[in-house]
């Protein structure tokens, strides 16, 4: 069995044991974000995910983060890309501001929150490094700030063109894992990791027998990827924590990700009474608890070695993805 759960410590202080469904906010696709964050910190009792991008233009600020048991600090390659991550079927227009690893830097810096927080290495929107290139920049990253928990947010080598997406070199990771060995925690973003979920689902699995193999219990981190049935595949294959905007966008029903409208309607009759704005925020609360009844599906889904039948609404597909998955 590839699922598993890790408990993460930094410090000697215990942060909190996988898997990690985390919320994650942007002011890209969200201008209120500040007021999102304020709203669903009375519901949020998971750790978070923000952007040092939008900390550093003041669309959020420390102090918004701090109800949060820990916090993941992002490193603003998002937002300061025009292209978009796998749930933004609509694409809007988007033109980022100024963003660097100098400002970046400063973003670190100031952080004074005292909420245990996992800092994630540089993504540049305009340079594409080799891996040893990247992993040696993280650890000067991790020497730099031994205040955070490192993370490794690891890029493909070269830049995807307009028809043609890159990815991960999956080989080069799993022949040198041993590189990773100084980074409690891995990150790779789910539409770089492969052209189909089963190929996404392939490369997770070996880059985490890969580790193993080496004694390196690093848990995989999944960026984008916050849905009501992806995460599960992706979990069964080996990754442990997962962020994505998903949750605002869309609604979870039933082991589905659905239009908010058609979710309104699903969630009962009077849904189709309801405006834009009450709609959302009913919303974004129901896909917090279902995420919290996801997070415990998996929990016990480890506990009781593998059964498929712990996902109520995806046994069946979780059944034939890992089959697929083991041929």
């Amino acid at each position: 069995m590839l699922a598993r759960r890790t408990k993460i410590y930094h410090q000697g202080q215990f942060v909190a044991e996988t898997p990690w469904l985390l919320p994650s906010f942007s002011s890209k696709g969200f201008p209120d974000e500040s007021k999102i964050l304020k709203l669903m910190s009375a519901f949020i009792t998971s750790g978070i995910l923000v952007s040092a991008y939008d900390l550093s233009y003041n669309k959020i600020t420390q102090q918004r983060c701090a109800f949060a048991p820990f916090v993941v600090l992002d490193s603003g390659g998002y937002e300061a890309r025009i292209d978009h991550d796998l749930s933004e079927s609509y694409g809007r227009p988007y033109k980022p501001k100024a963003w660097s690893r100098v400002l970046h830097e400063k973003q670190l810096k100031a952080w004074k929150l005292k909420t245990p927080t996992i800092a994630v290495t540089y993504d540049s929107p305009s340079q594409y490094l080799k891996l040893g290139k990247q992993v040696a920049e993280a650890r000067d990253f991790q020497d730099k700030h031994p205040e955070f928990l490192t993370e490794l947010l690891i890029k493909p080598e070269t830049r995807p063109s307009r028809l043609k997406q890159t990815f991960i070199p999956i080989e080069k990771l799993v022949i040198q894992a041993e590189r990773f060995r100084p980074f409690p925690l891995l990150g790779i973003t789910e539409k770089e990791l492969g052209p189909s979920i089963l190929a996404r689902m392939r490369n997770i699995a070996r880059l985490r027998q890969s580790l193993d193999a080496k004694g390196i219990k690093a848990p995989i981190h999944i960026f984008g990827s916050l849905d009501a049935m992806t995460t599960v595949l992706y979990f069964v294959a080996g990754a442990e924590i997962f962020d994505g905007l998903t949750w605002l966008r869309f609604g979870f029903h039933g082991g589905r990700t659905m239009y908010y409208q058609n979710y309104s309607l699903v969630k009962g009759p009077e849904g189709i009474h309801r405006g834009s704005e009450d709609q959302y925020s009913d919303m974004w609360k129901q896909n917090l608890y279902y995420l919290v009844k996801l997070q415990n599906q998996m929990i016990n889904y480890v506990k009781y070695g593998g059964q498929a039948s712990q996902f109520t609404d995806l046994a069946d597909i979780v059944n034939d993805a890992y089959l697929q998955l083991e041929a």
